[in-house]
């Protein structure tokens, strides 16, 4: 059973789709990419609203300040698509999670003008004015090849001016997969390490470039503005006889000459000696070669090449890895070349081909769309794909890859939806059979668990014509394994609470037909999400007050993770939202929330008491966070340090009677604001308001909430926060300072926290080499680091101090309650 979307476009180009983590289909037209969300409200289909929303976002146009004029290069290095072109979208790709804001994907866009721009939204997903272009990596290119590089010889120009062009322009690339954890394991939203995002490009100078991409989410708030930094590079020797010593003049001279790389693949990463190895595939005109690449620490190194001979991908091809390992070691690379499909199982340690086969699927002859590798469970991996004009016509799409390398064909099920709407256009426009479809790509959803096509529909006898408003786009999403199996299934690894939900409301939309049946499903996915993404190892206290002692920030924020977010109880918790949320979002959920605040107030509570000190801002919150484990506790008639909780739901409605505790201010009216529901916030005036989902501060003025996409959980806005604290800091610098027992809770012993509250005074934001503490005014050190920021920035490296309520917000990049990404 297919999910139809058509959409008032033409596609402009090859695998024109793609389909990120977060669940967002990216669909490239001539001045556009349409992006699809599925539709999360529960109700959609009795309000008659679509499954899915869509916003067009224009990429097309560029600014004289990012784009500057050029003047014509001469003949020997010009490029028509930089001077002339209309700048079309050539490549869509999202990269790993954790790039963009919200910890969310960015999307690399590569058009004909040769530019390499990466997209991303300021929070606002579903607003087309929301997603702007952040960098341009051809800048970092120009800037990296303008050094000491700009010496190394060129087939194409001995001049540095022609170098520098040559090579800062993108002909493909690729994002590096995500990184695997050291330590196996499964989360669903959140992660202890988002890693490093890495994208490789190949230029106009037969190289392949290496370039790390940081925003601010990725620093931690170190760097305001996106940067791209080139890391390292590499050469492609080209065959001598496609080198000419003048300028090629035949059209056969221009064809042979080897002057770019026309596609480039990354494989998945391998864990070996501490270090992350990966082979990177890339074509010249004739041949496929391999790199091995090694990462460590911002540091990429790579092997010998290795070529792969007898396969030519230049007027044909396309290549993709299968995102699976056999046996910890065994890399698979499919590659379309002319009428040939090729896969070869690749060994992740020195590139070398382990088995070897091709196959000829129905003598094809026109250009390959779209790749889709598909991994059932307890099964041989597949391989879909398809062609651009000869997918409905060909009796073969999809081949089964032996573990000795073979090819099997198989029988999918997403071309006969294509077939079925070319009968139907045929119908509605009386042609008699006579219609082609043209495919422009292929991709899976973030589980792997459903494919979606992207085609057009034309007449075949006839000339086509009409205005660009008649054109139409059908997006097709169809399972690829169908819902006939015994059970849900769900991959190993770290995926989104997104794309969780998404399959679990189809699996519920077409193998549940009776409500009475709705709980047994329900308890059946639990199950098995307990199963594939149960939790981790739990924080100790050792763990704990090492990690807060390092003064290392990225441990620090893993600690309190475990600790706070993904410990047992908090981890069911979350998991029984989301399904409800899913699967019955009538039902209530307010014990499980409840129980997930009282933990994480609980856990903020064990952090070093300086990061509180640092603001009064963050002060108020640790208030506050008190004032949650103190309430709750007494409603459920333990104390404050249990987490044995009582299993009476209806305990959790005393909260709304239970007398207040005072903890904040009513803007409008000074009035005091008890604190008696973890929700809402009504002061003494009856001025009502929504509290903060992780801060539990009354939220008292528009815009300056962001709100969970699942649960629609409200919480206060990063931008609110930082103003907040540098507000409280430099209004409270001076008191701080002289406080007595600096570092210290009330009541605690100093010799149980003291060191690691003086040392989180030197917390390093890149996890690298520890900063001293800054003596202050009076000499002692304590306090010093307060005085020495202006306008919340540290004075010596520009880096925002790390105080509560910057830690809290860092460490909850995604909702605590349901695990799905923000929104605002």
């Amino acid at each position: 059973m297919s999910d139809v979307s058509e959409l008032r476009f033409w596609p402009c180009c090859n695998d024109a789709i793609d389909w990120s983590y977060d669940g967002i289909i990216a669909a490239a037209e001539e001045e556009h990419v349409e992006l699809l969300f599925p539709n999360t409200e529960p109700d959609y289909k009795e309000q008659g609203d679509t499954s899915w929303q869509y916003i067009e976002v224009p990429v097309t146009w560029f600014t004289r300040e990012e784009l500057p004029l050029k003047l014509s290069a001469p003949f020997r290095n010009c490029s028509i698509g930089e001077e002339t072109s209309p700048s079309l979208p050539m490549k869509i790709s999202w990269s790993p999670p954790g790039l963009a804001k919200h910890r969310r994907c960015a999307l690399g866009i590569l058009t004909s003008s040769l530019n390499l721009s990466i997209w991303s939204t300021d929070g606002k997903v579903k607003e087309n004015s929301g997603w702007k272009r952040r960098l341009i990596v051809n800048d970092a290119l120009a800037e990296y090849f303008s050094g000491d590089t700009a010496l190394e010889e060129s087939a194409l120009t001995s001049r540095k001016q022609g170098k520098v062009r040559l090579r800062s322009r993108v002909r493909d690339f690729a994002w590096a997969p995500i990184l695997p954890p050291l330590q196996a394991c499964g989360t669903v939203g959140t992660q202890l390490a988002w890693g490093q995002h890495i994208v490789a490009i190949c230029n106009d100078d037969n190289q392949v470039i290496f370039t790390l991409i940081n925003s601010p989410t990725t620093t931690l708030g170190r760097d305001e503005r996106w940067n791209a930094k080139v890391v390292n590079h590499f050469a492609v020797t080209p065959d001598p006889n496609s080198i000419f010593s003048e300028v090629p003049t035949t059209f056969d001279e221009i064809m042979q000459q080897q002057r770019f790389i026309s596609h480039v693949a990354w494989s998945p990463w391998i864990v070996c000696d501490d270090r992350y190895h990966s082979v990177l595939a890339y074509s010249t005109n004739e041949e496929v070669r391999a790199r091995i690449v090694k990462y460590t620490h911002k540091i990429i190194e790579f092997g010998d090449e290795v070529i792969f001979a007898r396969i030519d991908l230049r007027n044909n091809g396309a290549m993709k890895w299968s995102p699976g390992v056999v046996d910890r070691n065994k890399l698979t690379l499919a590659m379309f070349a002319h009428s040939t499909i090729t896969c070869l199982t690749v060994s992740a340690t020195d590139a070398s081909i382990i088995t070897r086969a091709s196959d000829n699927p129905d003598n094809r002859w026109d250009e390959t769309s779209g790749i889709v590798w598909d991994h059932p469970q307890n099964s041989l991996a597949h391989v879909h794909f398809s062609s651009f004009g000869t997918t409905t016509t060909s009796a073969t799409s999809a081949f089964e890859v032996s573990e000795n390398g073979s090819l099997s064909v198989l029988s999918p099920n997403w071309p006969e939806q294509i077939k079925d709407s070319r009968a139907l256009f045929s119908i509605q426009n009386e042609l008699k059979g006579h219609v082609k479809s043209k495919i422009w790509g292929l991709c899976a959803s973030p589980l792997g668990d459903f494919i979606a096509s992207c085609h057009t529909l034309h007449p075949s006898h006839m000339i086509e014509y009409g205005p660009p408003a008649t054109r139409r786009c059908t997006i097709a999403l169809n399972r690829l394994r169908g819902f006939s199996q015994p059970s849900i299934h769900f991959p190993a690894g770290n995926v989104s609470a997104e794309a969780i939900m998404f399959t679990i409301r189809k699996w519920l939309d077409n193998t549940v037909e009776d409500t009475d049946r709705i709980s047994e499903f329900t308890d059946q996915v639990f199950a098995k999400i307990m199963e594939v993404y149960g939790p981790t190892d739990s924080s100790t206290d050792s763990d704990r007050v090492a990690a807060y002692e390092s003064g290392d920030l990225v441990q620090m924020l893993q600690e309190f993770k475990r600790d706070a977010i993904l410990n047992s109880q908090s981890v069911e918790d979350r998991y029984t939202i989301l399904i409800s949320r899913t699967c019955t979002p009538d039902s209530k959920y307010d014990l499980e929330r409840a129980l997930i605040a009282y933990r994480l107030a609980a856990a903020t509570q064990k952090l070093p008491a300086s990061l509180s000190r640092t603001t009064s801002f963050s002060s108020e919150i640790l208030s506050t966070h008190r004032q949650v484990t103190t309430l709750i506790s007494t409603l459920m008639e333990v104390s404050p340090g249990t987490e044995d909780v009582s299993s009476d739901p209806a305990a959790i409605l005393l909260i709304n009677t239970a007398p207040g505790l005072e903890a904040d201010i009513c803007d409008l009216c000074d009035a005091v604001i008890p604190f008696t529901d973890l929700t809402m916030a009504s002061c003494m005036n009856g001025h009502q308001y929504q509290r903060c989902g992780l801060s539990f501060l009354a939220i008292q003025a528009p815009r300056i909430s962001k709100t969970c996409g699942i649960c629609n959980t409200p919480f206060l806005r990063d931008e609110f926060i930082a103003a907040q604290e540098v507000e409280s800091r430099l209004g409270s610098q001076t008191e701080m300072g002289d406080a007595g027992g600096y570092g210290r809770r009330d009541g605690e012993d100093a010799s149980g926290a003291g060191n690691a509250e003086q040392r989180v005074g030197a917390i390093d934001v890149e996890g690298g080499e520890e900063r001293p503490v800054r003596e202050g005014m009076n000499g002692n050190g304590n306090g010093g680091g307060a005085r020495a920021e202006v306008a919340g920035k540290d004075y010596e490296t520009g880096v925002p101090p790390v105080s509560l309520a910057r830690f809290l917000f860092l460490a909850c990049d995604v909702c605590i309650y349901c695990g799905g990404k923000f929104a605002g």
